[in-house]
């Protein structure tokens, strides 16, 4: 009997509730924006906020908007180009570039903001070499710029799948009516791109609203360095609460917007079939023009930086404490990836079942990622004071003493935090792994008198295996760079490499800061050429190569 419908999916999950797990992904990641918001319209009117309002908070709202339009700029003229070409062209390298174009992810923003300060500040190589004329890369623009540099690959990804599934028939008629080149490509394949792209662009400002590290260092008066100086300098929960409250907002209006955009766009083919389009061969100078061009964003978002700060890290003394911060920050990441790549694979099966909570608790997991990481730290020390209250007259009660501090007794709410901001990146690849795995697959499987696990085991893991595991690397990197929430909730004494990174280069001993932040580069690089070797073979797999 042939299995139809949902109850493949449905038989491989028997023995565990993957809806059940999907929840507490859900609750995890919604959960600390819940409570922020929470605070912020419950919570009492501070003198603090009041006077923030009269006096930085436009400052922090403008240079905001500033950033990320200028990260949005960059990143869009970037990775739209970078993926035309390597989608729709020919040129020496194309094949390896493809994939290497990704790496620039791994490197943190604020670790290129360290390298090119220190170039083009006075007295900077950059700085010197040209009398004064090369502008000192810092405030909002500088700070815009390094998130081009760093995040283009978000773009580059999508509008590279993109321009490559589009059928050549659109192009090539525009081509036949006489449209040059250019004109062809602005008006047919750039408009089929357009959703693609805007959701790259989506994730870009809001990755460079959620940044602290970058913006604190480049001088960039941004809503992330109201937040931490609200809860670092007043400490007032409240306004900390309110402060998360306008950047929760303000990721939440560009992430509707990008729906909104995603819905109105819409590409029409006349036929049911598609014919793939061709590569246009650039040979002589217009292939070596193309390599340029491609390796110019490599050059300037991983190797001058990491070449400037390795020059440094061999000049100038390092700092001793690397091995401490390294364990931990490699306990920290593995932790976190490991659990969210379990939840993500969890929710990806729950939503085979088709069922609305299933589908509900997905949608919630996704706002996770449209929050920064000092608004999911300011809602897990909510969470944490709040249970700590609840457990304090029944810990005395039972034992007469205060039931221990939750927010001092280990890395938990580190890994709350990262769990509440990046499990939602794990669902995506998770369930574009399980989508791999058809009804009809099951159904042989039960056919042939496989159980359960041992269908999860012999027929759903392989083919899920690679981007189940791309999932997680992908978690271990973002978890490896990230700085605001680890800042707010670390343990004492419990340094990590982006903590004493950010530390030295914020009281200028850039050569002590090299050192740990090569370290994060390296180390979310091996990752990262597994994620973006296994990208590119899927997007080459579904091209007519």
């Amino acid at each position: 009997m042939a299995v139809t419908g949902t109850a493949a999916p449905r038989a491989a999950q028997k023995g565990f509730n993957a809806t059940s797990l999907a929840v507490v992904a859900a609750l995890i990641c919604a959960a600390p924006i819940l409570v922020v918001a929470w605070i912020a319209l419950t919570g009492d009117t501070g003198d603090y906020l009041a006077h923030l309002a009269q006096t930085r908070l436009p400052t922090y709202l403008t240079h905001s908007a500033y950033v990320a339009g200028v990260a949005a700029l960059g990143t869009g003229l970037l990775g739209t180009s970078l993926g035309w070409l390597i989608a729709r062209t020919q040129f020496p390298g194309r094949e390896f570039l493809g994939w290497v174009l990704i790496l620039p992810l791994a490197v943190p923003a604020y670790v290129a903001a360290y390298a090119w300060l220190d170039l083009s500040t006075a007295g900077g190589p950059l700085y010197t070499a040209t009398n004064g004329l090369f502008p000192t890369i810092r405030g909002s623009w500088g700070a815009g710029l390094m998130f081009s540099l760093v995040l283009y690959p978000y773009v580059y990804l999508l509008a590279r799948d993109a321009f490559a599934s589009q059928s050549a028939d659109v192009y090539d008629a525009a081509r036949t009516l006489g449209s040059a080149p250019w004109h062809a490509f602005m008006h047919t394949a750039l408009p089929m791109a357009r959703p693609a792209i805007a959701a790259g662009l989506a994730l870009v400002m809001m990755e460079s609203l959620a940044d602290y590290g970058t913006v604190s260092h480049l001088g960039a008066p941004t809503l992330s360095i109201g937040l931490v100086r609200a809860w670092s300098g007043a400490g007032s929960l409240v306004d900390a609460a309110r402060l998360s409250l306008v950047l929760v907002v303000v990721a939440l209006f560009i992430f509707g917007l990008e729906r909104a955009q995603r819905r109105r766009a819409r590409s029409v083919t006349g036929s049911g079939k598609t014919r793939p389009p061709q590569r246009f061969v650039l040979g002589g100078w217009k292939g070596i023009a193309a390599l340029l061009f491609c390796l110019l964003p490599l050059a300037l978002g991983m190797f001058i930086p990491l070449g400037r700060l390795a020059y440094l890290a061999l000049s100038e003394p390092s700092t001793t404490d690397l091995l401490d911060a390294s364990l931990n920050s490699l306990t920290l990441a593995i932790t976190a990836a490991i659990i969210a790549a379990a939840l993500g694979l969890s929710t990806a099966y729950a939503l085979r079942s088709k069922g609305i909570i299933a589908t509900m608790s997905a949608r919630a997991a996704g706002l996770g990622y449209a929050v920064p990481g000092a608004v999911a730290a300011v809602g897990v020390i909510a969470i944490l004071s709040g249970t700590q209250q609840i457990l304090d007259p029944i810990w005395r009660d039972l034992t007469g003493a205060v039931f221990p501090i939750l927010l001092t007794g280990g890395a938990a709410a580190l890994i709350f935090a990262y769990l509440s901001r990046f499990a939602a990146a794990a669902i995506g690849p998770a369930e574009s792994a399980l989508s791999r795995v058809t009804p009809a697959l099951d159904g042989a499987a039960r056919t042939l008198g496989a159980t359960p696990l041992q269908t999860a085991r012999l027929v759903h893991w392989p083919l899920i295996v690679g981007g189940l595991t791309s999932a997680g690397l992908l978690v271990f990197v973002e978890v490896l760079k990230e700085l605001p929430a680890t800042m707010i909730l670390r343990p004492f004494n419990y340094d990590t490499l982006a903590v004493i990174a950010h530390s030295y280069a914020a009281d200028e001993r850039l050569g002590e800061a090299a050192m740990p932040s090569i370290l994060i580069t390296l180390v979310a690089l091996l990752p990262m050429v597994f994620v973006a070797r296994y990208l590119s073979s899927r997007s080459a797999g579904g091209q007519d190569r």
